[in-house]
This record gives structure tokens, C-alpha cells and sequence, in this order.
């Protein structure tokens, strides 16, 4: 199901103002081998005394661990937005636009291979962001024609040669901001004695790190109470679940959540300028010199999300083919 509208304001010469509501809402979605069918029902201290016993097809196949779903119509998923744009139209040698999107994608699981469901007889559960979120984006694209030679405001009685090099030149840039990306905190081990990948409680705001200084130093934090590389969140904001009623080292499914963490915002700079050389009236050069992360902003990868391991918050990568790269290129036009 589809939804949205659409206003566009002109607010003055040449620039318009666009703002768009735009939801999509589906529902009956596969669950493509993300929760297994085979998942003991209960954090049983005996579910695997006797190898398979705590699973529900043992009396049928005893040695039968995992039961995948294969396109099992049981997943949702909702996405709202509010998409705003400004837009300069191409006049007097410049055009600008500039785009915001405030977007929230909500679901139950996006039932990828590998996403798993910690819980497979409590779908609810899984409420969460649906990666990849990101909350906020923010795009500025522009191109300037510089006035300066013939034809333009300035100098434009410059002499040939003159023209040759200080006119004929256009800069332009793509700016980009947004938000980090959902991900989930997980714990190192099954605690629930299910056979799952199993989930923290959470117990504070994981991004507030005045709270349990002495758990980020020995989670090996090189500065506990500021985030940092090697602790972009507070593993103390999570904890062990309870046991289970009765139990002795079988513990309650976590309440952390799904996809209840923040990768880092990026940010992103790309630069060019071009410059148009007239040969003749049939024959034109174009140089180009572009710029990729301009400034060589670090693009850095999601962090761990292990929450009971030194380590397991921290960031060891960048993203792939983000550093900076300058491009120079030659054109010619006939």
C-alpha cells in the first residue's frame, strides 16, 4: 500500500519549495530463513539434556536442529517520510538544490538471510527499525558558471588570450549529511539455552556515558565517559537478562529490542570544476578536475555490536571505496 502528497510552492523567481508526505505500509511478508521453527518454545534449563529434547519436532526427528522458513508470508513493515526540497532553477549562470528527508522505517524484521528472529513464537517482538534507517538526510547539489570573460558581468571585455584563462569556468559540488544507520546489540552467547543468537536487557541510554565508568574501562575503553573509536556506545547501558522462572542457568529472552543502536553520521564532500576552452566555432576542450570525499572525511563502518565482550563496541573499518580521489579529464567537442 502506497500513500502520499505532494505540495509545491513557488517562492520566488526561480526557486520552488517542495514538500512531500510518503508512506508505504506492507504486510504479509516472507520471512525468508530468518527465525527457526525448531526453537525450544521456553528458556528451559533441559532443552538439550538429552540432545534435541526441548525442541518441538524431537519426538518426530530427534536429530533435526534448525527448520529454516522458506517465503513464509509473516513479516510487516511500514515507512513514513517527510521529503522537503529547495530548488534554484538554472538562471544567471547558478542553480542550487537542496533536499531534506526526515524518514522512519518501522517493522517487524526485514527477513533477510541472517536477520534473526530471537524469538520465533513472539513476532511482535521484533518491532523495530528496519534496516538500513537512517533518520535524517540532507543533499545539497550546485553549479556555479563563474562571471568572469566574454559574455558574462565581469572582465567581459578580457582580450583572447586573457579569456582563455580566466574565463569559461564552472565549480560545482554535491554536499551530503546523514544520520547513522540501525543496527542491533546482541550478546556473545545463548544465555536463553534456545539455540539463538540471543539479546541484551537494556538498561539505560547506551549513548549516555556519564553511567558505568568502571564497566567501559574494563571493556577496555580508552577513555571511559566519552564515546570514542573504541567505544562508540556504552556497553554498561546493557545487561545479563534475568534467569528464567525456575531455572538455574537458563535465562529469559532479552528486552533490548531490535535494531536499538546508531552507527556514526556521515558526512561527504564532492568538489569539481570545469572549464570550457573555445578552438573554434565547431571545436570546444572541456577540463574537468573532480574531487571524491573532498576533504578525506573518514566514512567509518557500523561498530560492533557484541555488548559483553571487551572490544564489541568499537569501530575497526571504513566503508569501501570512500577515500578521497581526484579525477582530472580531458573532453573534446566537435
Amino acid at each position: 500500500q502506497l500513500l502520499g502528497e505532494t505540495l509545491a510552492i513557488p517562492a520566488a523567481r526561480d526557486w520552488v519549495l517542495q514538500v512531500a508526505y510518503v508512506g508505504t505500509r506492507a504486510v504479509r511478508l516472507w520471512n525468508h530463513e530468518a527465525s527457526n521453527l525448531n526453537q525450544p518454545p521456553l528458556p528451559l534449563d533441559s532443552n538439550f539434556s538429552d540432545g534435541n529434547y526441548g525442541r518441538p519436532y524431537y519426538d518426530r526427528l530427534p536429530g533435526l536442529d534448525v527448520i529454516m522458513p522458506w517465503n513464509f508470508p509473516q513479516l510487516s513493515l511500514a515507512y513514513h517520510a517527510l521529503q522537503t526540497s529547495l530548488n534554484k532553477r538554472f538562471s544567471n549562470g547558478f542553480n542550487i538544490l537542496a533536499s531534506y528527508t526526515f524518514a522512519k522505517s518501522l517493522g517487524t524484521a526485514d527477513g533477510n538471510v541472517g536477520a534473526q528472529i530471537q524469538n520465533a513464537y513472539d513476532i511482535a517482538a521484533e518491532k523495530g527499525p528496519v534496516p538500513p534507517d537512517f533518520r535524517n538526510r540532507f543533499v545539497v547539489s550546485y553549479l556555479y558558471e563563474l562571471p568572469f570573460g566574454q559574455g558574462k558581468p565581469f572582465l567581459n571585455s578580457l582580450p583572447r588570450t586573457a579569456d582563455v584563462i580566466l574565463g569559461g569556468w564552472q565549480v560545482s559540488g554535491v554536499t551530503l549529511w546523514r544520520s547513522g544507520e540501525a543496527y542491533t546489540a546482541f550478546l556473545s552467547y545463548d544465555p536463553t539455552n534456545t539455540g539463538v543468537g540471543a539479546r541484551p536487557d537494556r538498561v539505560h541510554d547506551p549513548y549516555d556515558f556519564s553511567f558505568g565508568r568502571d564497566v567501559q574501562r574494563a571493556m577496555g575503553c580508552s577513555s571511559p565517559g566519552l564515546q570514542t573509536l573504541d567505544c562508540f556506545y556504552n556497553q554498561a547501558a546493557f545487561t545479563l537478562p534475568p534467569l528464567a522462572p525456575g531455572q538455574s542457568f537458563a535465562h529469559l529472552f532479552g528486552n533490548g529490542g531490535r535494531t536499538n543502536l546508531r552507527g556514526p553520521d556521515q558526512r561527504n564532500f564532492d568538489f569539481a570544476i570545469l572549464k570550457n576552452f573555445r578552438i573554434t566555432e565547431r571545436h570546444r576542450l572541456q577540463f574537468r578536475a573532480e574531487f571524491f570525499n573532498l576533504f578525506n572525511t573518514p566514512q567509518f563502518a557500523l561498530p560492533g555490536g557484541t555488548v559483553d565482550e571487551p572490544g564489541g563496541a568499537s569501530i575497526s573499518s571504513t566503508l569501501r571505496d570512500n577515500q578521497r580521489e581526484i579525477q582530472l579529464a580531458l573532453k573534446w567537442m566537435f
